[in-house]
């Protein structure tokens, strides 16, 4: 009798555990069509338990943002060893807690909502705005966190490149909505399958799901494609640059690098030459001035503080005439809390810097105005679509991601190209180490350049003023539903 008691229990934890792994492969491998659906119908098999949820949180996060481990070793920053080893694994489990720390919240609520009776003999309305409810009530807590800097990737950007079609929804309901979506899909296949074991006609339920999915993957794929044009070419230039090294590399290797890139730029009649995030040091001065409109990523001084920003220089300029300033900084990793700054610089190679500005509209004059995300910015969509709602007609992604691993660049490049697929804009990507390149306004990859090369490219991108459901109307539609729901779950007397 000991066995099976024991397999039992062990039972409990096996399948959250491994609902979250999968899940985590899913957005780490963008292998979304077999592992999420899975795993979220794990999500919804175990929610009458919190602690299943925890752990399912818990591994989604571990697994999904493993890259963190990557870190170490940080002996660059001076750092031992093994306190580099500690300090990586302690910052992957705290993130990983807190992740399985949210969805138990979230199982706490489904627990209270959903599970007070048998939810398969209950009628289809009152079950179906129950669900609604808790799937919006997951939405709404991912969009809440995109406005924090604790936030990286969640299932609104895992469908992409996965399930390109059904990620075209982005158009009308964003990221927010697309996890709504797919939890939602998740909990279809768990009733699906609970009613087929109950051999309770699960037939109607079954086909009337794939239905509608099939409906949205139609409706997610039609689009009116902007004609492209080639009037407007722009050279990127892929620095390739690791961060380990830039710290011992001399002042004069930085021009003459940035020099062969102008030329490049100019033999091939660019309009304008961009460069990534980091590329310029602090107060860059080019005595025989710039040779070609240049947006590069380099440092400022503002108030005796030190910002990373996108410096604007106009032909003929010596130093920087506009700039846009990096907002969302990455905790610990460039930005200290104050009353830690006596003890520790972080794990920056710069030793800390101050956010700008969270608007990130920038008209640079000599270019059409831009959305800019600075690396990490990327994964915050309200301050994209904020820009482009000003009058931002291209998006532009600057970044540095040395030296994280190519998991990291392909979680990277699904934030990116989502922001382009809501609100139908090209994204033109330049990143130190990569991805680097350009999206067009429905997500799709129109170049990329090969991952840890220096390399110049010349990319033709669109300037559009078009403007999509998304962006003129935001997540207000979302937020609309979720007081509908919750007011029918809360104040209806729902049997």
């Amino acid at each position: 009798m000991l066995i099976p008691t024991h397999f039992k229990s062990l039972r409990k934890y096996f399948y959250p555990c491994l609902g979250g792994i999968l899940g985590g492969i899913s957005v780490a491998t963008h292998f979304w069509p077999i592992f999420m659906p899975i795993s979220l119908f794990i999500l919804w098999n175990e929610s009458g338990r919190r602690i299943a949820s925890f752990w399912w949180g818990f591994f989604f996060i571990l697994i999904s943002h493993s890259w963190l481990y990557d870190l170490h070793p940080l002996t660059w920053l001076g750092f031992s060893w093994l306190t580099s080893l500690v300090s990586t694994i302690s910052i992957l489990l705290v993130c990983s807690f807190l992740g399985g720390l949210l969805v138990y919240l979230w199982g706490f609520l489904v627990e209270k909502i959903l599970w007070k009776v048998d939810i398969f003999k209950m009628k289809i309305l009152p079950l179906t705005v129950k669900v609604f409810f808790l799937s919006l009530s997951w939405g709404i807590g991912e969009l809440i966190l995109s406005q924090t800097p604790y936030f990286w990737i969640g299932l609104g950007e895992s469908l992409v490149p996965g399930d390109i079609y059904l990620a075209g929804l982005a158009r009308w309901i964003g990221a927010s909505g697309l996890a709504v979506l797919q939890i939602f899909i998740g909990f279809w296949i768990f009733f699906s399958y609970g009613r087929w074991r109950r051999k309770n006609h699960f037939e109607k339920t079954f086909i009337f799901g794939l239905f509608i999915i099939f409906f949205l993957h139609l409706f997610g794929g039609l689009t009116t494609p902007i004609k492209r044009n080639y009037e407007y070419p722009v050279a990127i230039w892929q620095t390739n640059i690791p961060t380990r090294e830039k710290l011992k590399i001399e002042d004069e290797f930085i021009k003459e690098k940035q020099s062969i890139a102008q030329n490049y730029a100019l033999a091939n009649q660019a309009k304008l030459l961009v460069a990534p995030e980091g590329t310029l040091y602090n107060n860059f001065y080019l005595s025989k001035g710039f040779k070609v409109n240049t947006l590069a990523g380099g440092f400022r001084n503002s108030n005796n503080e030190l910002r990373s920003s996108l410096l604007g220089f106009q032909i003929g300029d010596k130093s920087f005439t506009s700039f846009i300033d990096k907002n969302r900084l990455v905790p610990l990793g460039e930005k200290m809390p104050r009353f830690l700054d006596s003890f520790s610089r972080g794990l920056s190679a710069v030793g800390g810097i101050q956010p700008g500005s969270n608007s990130r509209f920038f008209d640079p004059k000599f270019t059409q105005p831009l959305a800019v995300a600075i690396c990490y910015e990327i994964s915050d969509g309200l301050t994209i679509r904020k820009a482009i709602n000003n009058g931002a007609k291209l998006i532009i992604t600057a970044a540095n991601l040395d030296p994280y691993p190519t998991k990291l660049y392909n979680q990277f490049l699904s934030l990116a190209r989502l922001r382009s697929i809501e609100n139908k804009k090209d994204n033109l990507l330049v990143s130190n180490t990569g991805p680097s390149g350009l999206v067009q306004d429905d997500g799709k990859i129109v170049q990329l350049l090969d991952l840890n090369v220096e390399q110049n490219k010349i990319v033709f991108p669109n300037f559009s003023s078009d403007k999509t459901f998304y962006t003129k109307f935001g997540d207000k539609p979302i937020l609309l539903f979720f007081i509908f729901f919750m007011g029918l779950n809360f104040f209806w007397k729902i049997n």
